[in-house]
Formats: structure tokens, sequence, C-alpha cells
């Protein structure tokens, strides 16, 4: 079972991806862009760490998208949790 919180989390990195593609980026271009380490950003967008909130602001920045709308697009993505299992 997960919370609402990971299957959030889990979107979020999803429409990360999506915006990285529409933009002819890769997660280095972005890590780059954001200021941290290729590796940390691989851990991001892998789901084995979160994303810490000053770094998601930067994510949202780097990807010339209001933080609210990165976080709205992501919570589209979000499966209700009945469907999740």
């Amino acid at each position: 079972m997960t919370t609402y919180g990971e299957r959030l989390e889990a979107a979020l990195v999803t429409q990360i991806k999506v915006e990285l593609v529409e933009r002819n980026m890769d997660q280095k271009d972005l890590a780059d862009k954001v200021g941290i380490n290729a590796v940390t950003m691989s851990k991001y967008m892998t789901n084995k760490r979160s994303v810490p909130m000053p770094t998601f602001f930067k994510v949202a920045e780097a990807l010339s998208v209001s933080p609210m709308v990165l976080m709205q697009r992501a919570e589209a993505r979000v499966q209700p949790e009945s469907q999740t299992a």
C-alpha cells in the first residue's frame, strides 16, 4: 500500500522527466542548471531520494515553469490508491 504522498512524489518525478523531454534536456543538463551533482539528480529521478523543497524550486526554475504548475501537472498524474494495488 502506498500513501498519497508517495504516489505524488513518483508522479512528480514522472512529470519532471516529461518536462525534460519536451525541452530536449537530460538529467545531467538539469543537474547542471540546478547546481547539483548528476549522481544526486539520478537518485531523485529514480525515487531513491526525495527532492528537497529548495531543490524542487530550482528544478522548476530550470525548467522555466512555476513550482505550482509543475506540482499541478504532477498531481494530475496521481492514480487513486484503488488503481495502484
